[in-house]
């Protein structure tokens, strides 16, 4: 399972993305982040917070996305094909509709530049605690493949779940290799309570 992060993810501490970081580290899930959480980390204002966000954020795989103008770095970007202009358009369309390109916010670019990224790669979903992006959930499902827009509880169950699903098969079938540090029983019903 991979899942993109949303910046504010990166330093959250609570029980659902600490557990999630868990399952990363353990080997179960892979989380990745878009070139776009370094282009917002840049803009911190405190040099001490830009350090330490930009330290936590270097320890996650980047995928580099879309080149958008003012917004992306130019080292951390790929130049855009026929299908991501296609396909950027239509996401725009679902996550920010009715606002201008041109003259919104900085945070709605990013936004879908993130989501864009995690569905051009492969995602299966965006980890977020944005509420508005994740009504747009079943209608971002709908057009791109079943790709989910999550909170870090829902990320969570679905992770467990894939796990216990990966689990029963190894236990079908032992020959497939070791697995990962299993997450115990208590373990995943104490994490899967918690939000």
């Amino acid at each position: 399972m991979v899942l993109y992060i949303d910046t504010h993810i990166l330093d959250a501490e609570d029980n659902q993305p600490m557990a999630l970081k868990r399952l990363w580290k353990e080997g179960w899930i892979s989380l990745v982040r878009s070139d776009a959480m370094d282009t917002e980390l840049g803009e911190a204002k405190d040099p001490a917070v830009w350090a330490s966000l930009t330290e936590a954020s270097a320890t996650y795989p980047e995928s580099l996305g879309v080149f958008v103008l003012d917004h992306s770095r130019l080292d951390h970007a790929v130049l855009a094909g026929p299908n991501d202009v296609e396909s950027m358009d239509r996401l725009w369309s679902l996550l920010k509709p009715g606002v201008d390109r041109q003259n919104c916010r900085k945070n709605h670019t990013r936004d879908v530049m993130h989501v864009h990224t995690a569905i051009r790669y492969g995602g299966h979903g965006f980890v977020t605690r944005d509420a508005q992006m994740r009504k747009k959930s079943d209608q971002i499902a709908a057009q791109f493949s079943g790709f989910q827009i999550l909170s870090p509880g829902e990320a969570l169950r679905e992770a467990l779940a894939r796990v216990k699903g990966v689990r029963a098969l190894h236990q079908a079938e032992p020959q497939r290799g070791d697995l990962p540090m299993c997450p115990t029983a208590a373990d995943a019903e104490r994490l899967d309570a918690s939000e």
